[in-house]
């Protein structure tokens, strides 16, 4: 509470330590406790702001990869899907020594790869290579019936783990509290370092513990001089979730997802629907590679009846 008076710069009412009776202090002190408090205050509406940018961005962005992969993880499901036949195909003819692939073909097994993999990150051929360069994934897991997964073994947790967390503890339980949203925020941190000391985690306890020594609520006191200290300390958080939330959004708007959602919004302002040029392209591919594998699981006598049709311009009646 501020109140001018009379012969000083200002003048500043704070509750005591003892009797929390209002003590009046007077100074620069009072001033420069002033000025940061009004600084805090702006950088907290500026943080709010910046939080809802973030949430509706990843609103945004989320509508839009539910959109993507409605209209295309279908499609190059398919399209991988063909491509893995067509292999298998043609190793089966090298196999009866036949030739492979002929000349003439218009299939092209690599943009067909490339495109099967284009923002599938983790998709059908992510994680699925059991490591023999053939790409087929295996699931062996009929051979072993449900059987439970081994319990993991419980990390050795080193001395000096055990020193942080010891000395973390000291500083963040949450008896140390004086108020219900200091005791949530200890008992918050409580669990985060019970965690890492179960696990044996070093930099997490060492991290826990100079955050804590950088926080507002380490300094004790109800001075002016205490109070300064936690808002300067409060300032430079609200700065650092600031710059965090910029450099987060910056990174979803380089993602896979953050690119292709920025190209189809560039395209729409220029007249045209990248996602419907996206589909037709991959129905064009999927109807090739349909006729190139069809091409090679048919009788030899058939496939040079669909080479004779196709160097005639007339592929259609190869089946006929």
């Amino acid at each position: 509470m501020l109140s001018p008076t009379p012969g000083s710069p200002i003048a500043m009412t704070q509750p005591g330590p003892a009797s929390r009776a209002l003590e009046l202090y007077v100074g620069p002190i009072a001033m420069e406790l002033t000025f940061w408090r009004a600084e805090l205050a702006v950088l907290q509406e500026e943080l709010g702001q910046r939080e809802a940018d973030l949430a509706d961005f990843e609103r945004h962005l989320s509508l839009f990869e539910t959109q993507y992969r409605r209209t295309l993880s279908d499609r190059y499901a398919l399209l991988d899907d063909l491509a893995d036949q067509i292999e298998r195909a043609r190793s089966q003819i090298g196999t009866n020594g036949q030739s492979g692939r002929t000349a003439g073909s218009d299939v092209d097994e690599q943009a067909i790869r490339e495109n099967s993999g284009w923002f599938e990150s983790g998709g059908p051929r992510g994680d699925g290579d059991d490591g023999d360069g053939s790409g087929q994934s295996q699931n062996w897991a009929w051979a072993w019936g449900e059987r439970e997964p081994e319990p993991a073994k419980r990390p050795v947790v080193g001395e000096t783990a055990k020193r942080l967390f010891r000395k973390l503890a000291r500083l963040i339980h949450p008896d140390l509290a004086l108020n219900h949203a200091e005791r949530e925020r200890r008992t918050d941190l409580m669990v985060r370092a019970n965690y890492a000391y179960e696990q044996g985690d070093e930099p997490t306890l060492q991290r826990l513990l100079d955050d804590w020594r950088r926080s507002p609520e380490s300094v004790v006191g109800t001075r002016p001089e205490a109070d300064l200290e936690r808002t300067l300390r409060r300032i430079a958080q609200v700065h650092e979730r600031i710059d965090g939330i910029g450099k987060h959004i910056e990174e979803l708007e380089a993602s896979a997802m953050g690119w292709l959602r920025h190209r189809v919004e560039k395209a729409a302002g220029e007249g045209w629907d990248l996602l419907s040029h996206m589909v037709k392209e991959l129905d064009r591919q999927i109807t090739e590679a349909q006729l190139e594998l069809e091409r090679l699981q048919a009788p030899p006598d058939h496939d040079h009846a669909w080479d004779r049709d196709r160097d005639r311009g007339n592929p259609q009646t190869a089946w006929a």
